[in-house]
């Protein structure tokens, strides 16, 4: 009977393990564009939608440093920067408890000169529609093909392996 209990209380915890760091939809995922805003409060879009593959960044503005190290390295990578991949940076303004116009402030600030495009998500349409599950206090990494495929996938504190998955992911699409 111990012996029992033990094993199930070890299944018990493995499942719960797996379930803490499966966030997200089955990969690959066919994914819609959704409608956003602009840094000005305009209605804005993946512009590139369907045409090349998408970098996403989405941040939860509360964690902006999660990941910094791994961020950094991602925007100084020039290898990273092909004409069939478009860079965003998405803003989750819903789960933030800072001044929605002082973030956009920020990011626009800090993103100055960047080949990427800002974007916000003032209401979790993306991550409503892209079923990415709680994204409040994460920083997100998506990338999606010019199919409108989601392949790559991650939220909150990055592993090693994680990070190699997505250089993995993106040299399959450059």
């Amino acid at each position: 009977m111990r012996q029992l209990t033990f094993f199930l209380a070890f299944l018990l915890l493995t499942f719960l393990a797996a379930a803490q760091q499966k966030q997200g939809p089955q990969l690959p995922a066919r994914v819609s564009n959704v409608t956003l805003t602009d840094l000005d409060k305009h209605p804005a879009s993946f512009s590139e939608f369907g045409k090349k593959c998408l970098m996403i960044f989405y941040v939860d503005p509360d964690a902006h440093r999660q990941n910094a190290d791994f961020q950094a390295r991602i925007e100084a990578d020039t290898s990273l920067q092909s004409p069939n991949i478009q860079a965003y940076a998405v803003l989750n303004l819903k789960d933030t408890a800072l001044p929605n116009g002082i973030v956009r402030n920020m990011a626009d600030k800090r993103t100055k000169g960047k080949p990427s495009i800002n974007l916000a998500d003032p209401g979790r349409a993306l991550s409503t529609a892209w079923q990415l599950g709680d994204c409040n206090g994460k920083f997100c990494l998506l990338f999606v093909t010019s199919e409108g495929d989601l392949v790559y996938f991650r939220a909150g504190e990055f592993t090693p392996q994680d990070e190699q998955d997505f250089y993995d992911t993106v040299a399959k699409y450059k």
